[in-house]
């Protein structure tokens, strides 16, 4: 239930109307959404509004208007704040307890994911005005097309009766009952002396009556757009006439808003899979960045005892964390083109860790379900992968000490110790084995996935997901909820902080289609151990940000920042300095310095004791002291600078030009990129060598700077690079541009801040973990950017402000420590959701599918399990059990008894000679005066005969008999058949010929008189 609510009553309050005003660079979105609410009652109310977060957004500005009143909010120090902003209590047993009457509770997770501000006391029948602007990473589409989706608090569905809905909205039935989830007792009693932030969130937005909907989305493309459209509503795209490409355009609703859904709009670039170099300038000239400086404590004292230009630019890079919005942010945009590339399984790699829960709730039914889907999962992976498998309940335990690769006494050892596994390891406990899996050393070349089965809930769910977070550049995580009590919340979080998928299980619903489905995704072409170089001019000073993602599959993007400060007036003789002649040199971010320069010290000190200069993109009056009050940050003198909109410019072949269709456009740096290349030696020098890969017909983009991408597709080493010049936007914007300054001019500067952070957090956690220390030190460098940017941090908090006043509002957040309390524990009963989607599978042959490559199948279809026998649905375990690691079945008796065929039969309608030569009573003496040496040539061609026809025949039966769960043993007949494929076949037959007698042998059973020896019949398995 997200929006303005009543404290009290817990119920929304209606929507009168609402504006999106939004606009796409690249793969970012800077959104700014304006909301009026109306009090109807005659009487005062507590108003709290909050807005869901996606996982790639973060809140930039806030406003409220109530009447005169104007609520803001401004970042603080959590460790500075009064007592009074996490008031708790003490029972009567001396317990602590958190969930105080009227107070919200936050964990790690929901405190990144959700904007929460208390606006106090709004009168009776007055109007309240909320805006909220956001900067948000896009996602992309494995055409490489981009997708943007309005915030469904802006957009809430209008209750209406089933008719008018059905009249309104084709996809009513859908949406049915989508969060009626045993929410029962909570809506009957409205009245809740605490306010529980996860089940408030679980409710859909709904309004009351309609409401007042404009939407408008400006896209500057730094490339040529080939289409937009909008799979949800019809949309109206105009484009300046003065224009002189499509680069630009302005896309509106074509009709009126029909309340059923959010708004939808799917973005075509015309080259979507090369990358893009995109630049935003700074808020400061040269000169006013100099006396910025000059001001600050830092600098003051550090060029006391030395004046040097060396030592000014030192303290420029000390701080520039400090400084982000000041400087240019260069960001890199790259969606690899993956989708067009072939699955080849001889291509896979990755390191595959399952984590299964073995706590007290999955005895029974739950873990004999996921042994069963173990036994198929583990057979369908593929030599070249790493895997393991850990075991949880109150404590954990591995089956190895670190992943190990696939052979076959991996296998085997695997297979045992999932046979012998019992629900029998007590209470449910996440956290300690993800830690265990998360502090493993990554294997070259081999992405981490992480599949996680339980049927459970914990109490730490948000530090679970919080822990996952943090990790979520090297791991991506498949969740797997079982049967009812499975805690939604952990499942979809952990699913979505890292990029993976989240399935659950409806009772009596099968396990393997689900796990294989996610398997395959797996299994796709992916660009892995990617890394970002950044080459810049030793006159410049860069701040990176880390590599989003370590590797990427089809449909992800790339996004990287560098914040770049130009210090060349502090270098001899700057004049003289020129892209010819200054020597390039490689920055990394800092989480790289770590990594690739140990040696190296970090030279970031804390920051001065005074405040930064907070910035409210939405309020552009000045925020004075607050006198006369305590403050949550001692000595804090809010401050906001006047914004206002910019004109800029957008380069096409380095000319500039008017692309904006309204009154104002973003400057831009276009560059073509080169491009892919192969690497063939591994390229470590100090400076990158140039790669002329540009296409004659391009021309090239002149500059001193570059962008390379590298890293390893479907295991061979590969780059992108793209060259731009960075010095036009080192000037910084002047003045009188300043007076037109747009609200989202600073979108790469927020995201490049967020990510900066997050590293800095990240460290914080390392040094805690391995140096045993406070990581203090990386802690305040996260403090003074989140200050500096204006973007909020693990450490700080939104504290709400009376704007008429000057005074602090009560934030009425909770921040708990999941470890000392089990309040969450009665959320998840309330959020036992039944996964009712359920595809039946086309029973038809699909085994050519299999081996033709198993990623050309739809992901869609299930098997559907209602109404079989038990037997039925366990009836191809005990084959596929036998598969070896290579993918081949051995021709023997546990073979017969899986198939149900003796092995007289196997062997007198096998394709090969010996086979049916063994069984003969008619031993020639020649054949008993072999010598030792072509005896065991015999036996190694029996025992390749045998593989050969026991493999034909197993994806045969496969076929014949169980070709209604082809889903489940798809991967393993497509390891089967890669494996037949790669045989040199005896006697001179070919892989067809096999397969055909071995299909032919399952009619053949069909027809089997007993009576009757086998050479009676009219079959010769020469002729077929």
């Amino acid at each position: 239930m997200p929006g303005l609510i009543n404290k009290e009553r817990q119920n929304a309050l209606p929507l009168s109307v609402s504006e999106i005003t939004s606009c796409v660079r690249g793969y970012t979105l800077a959104l700014t959404a304006s909301m009026t609410y109306n009090n109807f009652e005659d009487h005062p109310i507590e108003g709290i509004f909050i807005y869901p977060l996606e996982e790639c957004s973060t809140v930039v500005g806030f406003e409220a208007m109530i009447s005169s009143q104007i609520i803001t909010v401004q970042i603080k120090d959590k460790s500075k704040m009064d007592d009074c902003y996490f008031d708790c209590c003490t029972t009567a047993n001396g317990l602590f307890c958190y969930g105080i009457p009227g107070q919200i509770v936050l964990d790690e997770d929901l405190e990144r994911t959700v904007l929460v501000v208390n606006l106090g006391v709004i009168p009776p029948l007055e109007t309240v005005n909320v805006l909220v602007s956001t900067s948000s990473e896009l996602p992309t589409l494995p055409d490489g097309g981009i997708r943007v989706t309005s915030p469904s608090v802006c957009t809430p569905r209008v209750q209406r009766t089933i008719n008018e809905e059905q009249g309104l909205s084709p996809n009513f039935q859908n949406r049915t009952d989508r969060h009626n989830c045993a929410l029962g007792p909570h809506e009957q009693t409205p009245i809740n002396p605490q306010l529980c932030m996860a089940l408030l969130l679980e409710e859909e937005a709904i309004n009351s009556i309609d409401y007042e909907f404009s939407f408008q989305l400006e896209i500057r493309a730094p490339y040529l757009l080939a289409g937009v459209e909008s799979p949800s509503h019809a949309i109206r795209a105009d484009a300046d006439p003065l224009a002189r490409s499509a680069t630009s355009v302005v896309i509106t609703l074509a009709d009126k808003y029909t309340y059923d859904c959010p708004v939808e709009i799917l973005i075509y670039p015309s080259d979507p899979h090369l990358p893009h170099v995109l630049i935003e300038d700074g808020d400061m000239t040269l000169e006013e960045y100099d006396d910025h400086l000059a001001g600050k404590s830092d600098f003051i004292k550090a060029t006391k005892k030395d004046s040097s230009n060396e030592k000014k630019v030192d303290i420029i890079r000390k701080r520039l964390h400090k400084d982000i919005l000041h400087n240019p942010v260069v960001m890199l945009n790259f969606c690899p083109d993956l989708k067009s590339m072939t699955s080849d399984l001889r291509k896979v790699h990755g390191e595959y860790i399952f984590l299964i829960d073995r706590s007290g709730s999955m005895s029974g039914v739950n873990i004999s379900r996921v042994k069963d889907a173990m036994v198929v999962i583990l057979k369908s992976l593929v030599p070249a992968s790493l895997f393991n498998i850990i075991g949880f309940g109150s404590t954990f335990k591995t089956l190895f000490t670190t992943s190990q690769s696939y052979d076959e006494e991996t296998v085997t050892m695997a297979c045992e110790y999932i046979r012998k596994i019992r629900a029998d390891m007590g209470g449910t406990n996440i956290l300690a084995p993800l830690k265990w899996i998360l502090r493993q050393p990554m294997h070259a070349g081999h992405p981490r996935m992480l599949f996680l089965l339980t049927d459970g809930a914990v109490n730490n769910t948000g530090k679970v997901i919080e822990l996952v977070r943090s990790h979520a550049r090297y791991t991506r995580c498949y969740t797997f909820g079982i049967g009812q009590s499975a805690c939604r919340r952990l499942m979809t979080g952990l699913a979505a902080v890292s990029k993976g998928t989240a399935e659950f299980l409806a009772e009596g619903e099968r396990l393997q289609p689900k796990i294989i489905k996610s398997l395959k995704k797996t299994m796709a072409p992916v660009l892995s151990d990617i890394a970002i170089d950044w080459l810049f001019p030793d006159t410049k000073e860069v701040l990176l940000s880390p590599v989003g993602s370590t590797f990427l599959f089809p449909g992800d993007c790339l996004i990287g920042y560098s914040v770049v400060c130009d210090t060349t007036r502090y270098h001899p003789n700057p004049k003289s300095v020129s892209s010819k002649t200054s020597p390039r040199r490689r920055v990394y971010s800092t989480s790289q310095i770590v990594e690739y320069n140990q040696n190296m010290k970090k030279t970031y000190t804390p920051s001065d004791p005074r405040s930064v200069e907070g910035k409210n993109p939405l309020r552009r009056a000045k925020v004075q002291e607050l006198n006369g009050q305590t403050s949550p940050d001692y000595g804090a003198q809010w401050k906001t600078d006047y914004h206002v909109s910019a004109v800029s410019v957008i380069l096409w072949h380095c000319q500039q030009i008017w692309v904006s269709t309204l009154e104002t456009a973003v400057r831009f740096l276009y560059c073509y990129p080169n491009q892919l290349c192969e690497i063939e030696t591994p390229q470590e020098p100090p400076a990158m060598p140039e790669l002329n890969t540009t296409p004659a017909c391009q021309e090239v983009v002149k500059g001193d700077c570059k962008a390379v991408v590298s890293g390893l597709l479907c295991g061979k080493p590969v780059k992108w690079e793209v060259t731009f010049d960075i010095n036009p936007y080192l000037k910084g914007r002047e003045r009188e541009e300043k007076v037109h300054e747009e609200l989202w001019n600073e979108t790469f500067h927020h995201l490049a801040g967020r990510s900066i952070i997050q590293d800095f957090e990240n460290m914080a956690d390392k040094e805690c973990e391995i140096e045993h220390g406070s990581g203090r030190r990386c802690q305040l460098y996260a403090i003074h950017t989140s200050k500096a940017c204006n973007i909020l941090s693990k450490y700080t908090a939104f504290v709400p402000v009376d704007l008429d006043t000057n005074e602090y509002l009560q934030t009425l957040i909770d921040y708990i420590n999941p470890g000392e309390t089990l309040l969450f524990i009665f959320i998840y009963l309330f959020l036992f959701h039944l996964y009712l989607t359920r595809l039946t599978l086309s029973r038809t042959r699909l085994l050519t599918r299999a081996a033709r490559g198993f990623m050309f199948g739809s992901h869609s279809k299930t098997s559907n399990s209602v109404g079989e026998s038990e037997n039925e649905k366990k009836d191809y375990i005990p084959l596929v059990s036998l598969q070896l690691a290579c993918g081949a079945f051995c021709l023997d008796s546990a073979l017969c008894e899986a198939i149900n065929v003796h092995m007289d039969k196997l062997k007198w309608t096998s394709p090969f000679t010996s086979h049916r030569v063994s069984l003969s009573h008619h031993v020639s003496h020649s054949a008993s005066c072999r010598s030792d040496r072509s005896t065991a040539e015999d036996s190694h061609k029996l025992d390749t005969e045998g593989m050969v026809w026991a493999t034909a025949v197993a994806l045969a039966w496969l076929e014949h008999s169980s070709a209604s769960y082809f889903i489940e043993w798809e991967l393993i007949a497509a390891k089967a058949s890669m494996w037949l494929s790669a045989q040199s076949i005896p006697e001179g037959k070919d892989l067809a010929s096999v397969k055909s007698a071995a299909n032919q042998l399952f009619i053949i059973l069909r027809h089997w008189d007993e009576n009757l020896q086998l050479n009676m019949l009219c079959y010769n398995p020469n002729s077929v």
